[in-house]
């Protein structure tokens, strides 16, 4: 052990996990005996983290093959890494076998069946001679800068798209799959799949929607949808060339598991293709419920209604965070952490419902969508924080018609009755709390509290509207400065947003607050100093966890750097206090908080070893959300230009997860931009080792072989890659102009 090592865990307070640990222990000792006590306190350390490192060393080892392979993974990551399970190794829950399908669920709950199979997720997709298609598939043709796009239905009644390209041969795209039926209020689609060579099924670029009753497509620039224009070239839609699959797979843009139901995507490296399976296209009763196979099989016992358990959980019993998240594996932006996901699979272990607000930030500060999102501003609406509302006090869940709280049917989606079931007061006179009349629709709960607000991430060109789940409290001149069109000026357009706050405030007076989380965020915007900002943001007794993950990710992004020796022990104790709560999200966001900025303080880092131990089931879990979110960190500085604090975060999250790939390439891509070539190399082989079949490693490597003067290794490499993908122009280029040089 170096001189500098020791000095410094003879500075460093007592091993200790506790919450609050502040400053090193006092002693009143003479100095002689404060020597002989102190290198007494060395020597014990020393042994204890020589053993405790051996140990720890010892269970990662077991995952690699030689010395010289588990030398190599230290020193490319820094450190030895978290004492390691095998993240890839995990038996499956749920197989594909274990569903049934709706059909086989008639016999016993037909009233429920009935209600399901005439619903919109009854309804939802399916193959295109089943389902009810909307667009116009007529012949009349689709004109683009540089093509003339068909849609038709030929003589043996399938429908295709005829794509005319200049200076290309025409081609026939066929259509093997429907997703949509332009069901929405608010604006309804409908959208194409098509079968592929390599087993995929792949979006097409060509949407309808029904309220416009026409075409349209999705640009790349700004991923906004606009209609079909003469001045628009196949190349600058999104999915030109398609390539976004049914279902998910890793590091390839996917439609998840939401546009049908079990959906499998299976990639088979030795036969190089995918194998796409799916129960249905429709949103079938197995969705929410999870498998019925074996359901069934004990229903059909003579003695079945003596037995205590029917292998399905009984979903009215569920919390209100269980029952939310039956509905969020679709209704939620999510961060997928492991591919091929099944209903009856434990969700959190799989993907995430709040990392995309450390990534992709979809939610405004109050939850409300900023680009694109679903329903889950929910989470952020005080009737589920402060309340117990779930998404089926609202929405039958098999007839998708509307109910208030107490399971009466409504009228609509604009009955006040889904409110008043709560909120009685309103009923009686309805117009002391609406200042509107009766039969207006300012008398409506839905139209101030719920507005329908436009997807703002899909541009203006075609409606796209979703009602406001946040259910917030109209605030003319807050809603404008956040860029929402607020409720109060979708009916008085011809009124100013001073004249409608003038009119809110004489009306109401002072407002109910924002929630105290979601109030701090709003206040720390232009906080520059970290202390005060941590005493705003960093809110450890908060009821609002999707607000204090809000808030903490803010931190972490706007004052968070890799290793920070002088971070205020007030800061380090409010993380250590986050780490130990039981919301995953929140949990491995802290830690990896506390591993980004202290991770190097062994008191520290015993705390994150400690708690990686006691985890148990949810390591997993936790490992995958630290690992990414950390990992994202890296790109984060790589992004800003910061290639140092990117390399050490790379590095940091592969302590957590030696075993991801896209790290290792993140890391190797850092290490590139600095021009640390070799160490590069290095990074970019262990993703090959992880992901074999990927093309881009292959790439990588061999430019980075060229550059280096390493030609042959090149031509290896690009030849191994052509193994894989034989018909890659770009390769067989590549490896012509080598082998010519």
């Amino acid at each position: 052990m170096g001189k500098k090592k020791r000095k410094r865990l003879k500075k460093q307070a007592v091993l200790k996990t506790d919450i609050g640990t502040k400053g090193y222990p006092k002693t009143t000792r003479s100095k002689l005996s404060f020597k002989l006590l102190g290198f007494l306190v060395f020597l014990a350390i020393v042994l204890v983290l020589s053993f405790s490192n051996y140990q720890e060393l010892k269970k990662f080892f077991t995952t690699f093959a030689s010395n010289e392979e588990i030398d190599r993974k230290i020193k490319l990551i820094g450190h030895p890494p978290f004492p390691a399970i095998d993240l890839k190794e995990e038996s499956r829950k749920v197989q594909f076998e274990d569903f049934a399908g709706s059909e086989s669920c008639k016999d016993c709950h037909e009233k429920e069946y009935n209600l399901w199979i005439n619903s919109t997720h009854g309804n939802a997709g399916g193959d295109p001679e089943k389902v009810k298609i909307i667009a116009k598939f007529d012949g009349n043709p689709l004109y683009l800068k540089d093509a003339v796009v068909t849609p038709t239905i030929t003589a043996e009644g399938e429908y295709v798209f005829i794509v005319n390209q200049l200076d290309r041969p025409e081609r026939v795209i066929r259509v093997d799959a429907v997703v949509g039926g332009g069901h929405m209020y608010g604006g309804g689609t409908q959208s194409f799949f098509s079968k592929f060579p390599d087993g995929t099924l792949r979006f097409l670029p060509f949407d309808f929607i029904r309220e416009e009753n026409t075409w349209f497509v999705q640009l790349k620039e700004g991923s906004v949808w606009t209609n079909i224009t003469r001045e628009i070239a196949l190349d600058d839609l999104l999915q030109w060339e398609p390539h976004r699959l049914l279902g998910n797979q890793e590091g390839t843009s996917s439609c998840q598991n939401c546009h049908g139901s079990q959906i499998l995507l299976e990639y088979n490296p030795a036969t190089r293709r995918y194998r796409t399976r799916y129960t249905t296209l429709q949103i079938n009763c197995e969705s929410c419920h999870g498998p019925s196979r074996r359901h069934n099989k004990l229903s059909e016992l003579e003695n079945h209604k003596e037995l205590q358990d029917l292998d399905m959980e009984v979903l009215a019993t569920f919390s209100k965070d269980q029952s939310i998240n039956v509905c969020y594996q679709c209704h939620a932006t999510k961060d997928i952490l492991k591919d091929k996901y099944l209903q009856g699979d434990n969700k959190e272990d799989f993907y995430s419902l709040r990392l995309p607000i450390l990534g992709s930030d979809p939610y405004l500060p109050d939850g409300r969508i900023r680009s694109f999102g679903y329903q889950q501003g929910h989470s952020f609406s005080d009737c589920y924080v402060s309340g117990s509302m779930t998404c089926v006090d609202c929405h039958d869940p098999h007839s998708q018609t509307y109910r208030d709280v107490f399971w009466k049917p409504l009228v609509g989606k604009f009955d006040n009755g889904q409110c008043t079931g709560c909120h009685a007061s309103k009923v009686k006179n309805s117009e002391l709390h609406s200042h509107h009349k009766a039969d207006s629709t300012g008398n409506l709960c839905t139209g101030c509290h719920m507005p329908f607000l436009q997807h703002q991430g899909l541009g203006h060109d075609l409606v796209f509207a979703r009602s406001d789940h946040v259910i917030p409290i109209p605030r003319p001149s807050f809603d404008t400065s956040m860029g929402i069109e607020d409720a109060c000026t979708k009916c008085h357009r011809d009124k100013t947003v001073q004249w409608l706050q003038e009119k809110t405030d004489e009306w109401y007076g002072t407002l109910k607050p924002h929630n105290p989380i979601i109030g701090a965020v709003l206040e720390s915007e232009n906080e520059e100093n970290i202390s005060l900002a941590a005493e705003m943001l960093l809110q450890t007794e908060s009821n609002h966890t999707i607000g204090q993950i809000t808030a903490l990710t803010i931190f972490v992004k706007r004052f968070l750097k890799p290793d920070m020796p002088s971070l205020d022990h007030k800061i380090v104790d409010k993380l250590l206090k986050m780490s130990l709560s039981d919301d995953v999200d929140l949990k491995a966001l802290a830690l990896m908080s506390l591993h980004l900025s202290k991770g190097n303080d062994q008191n520290i880092r015993s705390h994150l070893m400690q708690t990686l131990q006691n985890l148990r089931q949810r390591e997993n879990a936790v490992r995958r959300r630290w690992s990414l979110s950390i990992d994202f960190m890296g790109n984060l500085y790589a992004g800003e230009g910061n290639l140092d604090n990117a390399i050490l975060a790379h590095k940091k999250a592969l302590e957590i997860n030696p075993n991801d790939g896209f790290t290792w390439i993140n890391l190797a891509n850092a290490l590139r931009a600095k021009k640390l070539y070799l160490a590069a190399i290095d990074a970019f082989k262990e993703a090959q080792k992880i992901k074999p079949y990927m093309i881009f490693i292959h790439f990588q490597l061999a430019e980075l072989y060229n550059i280096t003067g390493r030609k042959l290794e090149a031509v290896q490499t690009l030849k191994q890659l052509l193994r894989l993908e034989p018909d890659n122009q770009l390769a067989r280029r590549m490896l012509s102009q080598l082998e010519s040089s």
